[in-house]
């Protein structure tokens, strides 16, 4: 079902993403942009960075995509990045856009998790 967000009602979709690290959890929401490169990474535990990025204008979704980082001392690192394209299920209830992904990075593979959800919200 492709993404049915009323004009009428106001409402917006929301990107909800649900990160965990070193048994802690961040819950990262995003709104929808036209420029990704608006968008800030998340610090989740001093180990990686976070960037969830939906784009789109209005009531349409374009592309959803999610980008993981390690933290060096050099600076962050891309471990982990994932697209996704339309059609997209934007109803009231949460809906699942991702599966639970595990993202693995350094010399002793730290382990991030996290999966993502799409909602339609009154603005």
């Amino acid at each position: 079902m492709a993404s049915c967000l009323s004009a009428a009602s106001h409402a917006k979709p929301v990107l909800r993403c649900y990160v965990s690290y070193a048994g802690s959890m961040q819950t990262i929401e995003s709104q929808m942009v036209q420029d990704p490169y608006d968008v800030k990474a998340t610090d989740i535990g001093e180990r990686f960075t976070f960037k969830a990025v939906m784009v789109g204008k209005v009531q349409q979704i374009d592309y959803v995509k999610l980008y993981a980082y390690f933290q060096t001392r050099r600076g962050d690192i891309p471990v982990h990045q994932a697209t996704y394209h339309p059609p997209f299920r934007v109803t009231s209830k949460e809906t699942r856009l991702t599966p639970q992904n595990s993202v693995y990075a350094g010399d002793v593979e730290r382990e991030l998790q996290y999966r993502c959800t799409l909602q339609e919200v009154q603005q």
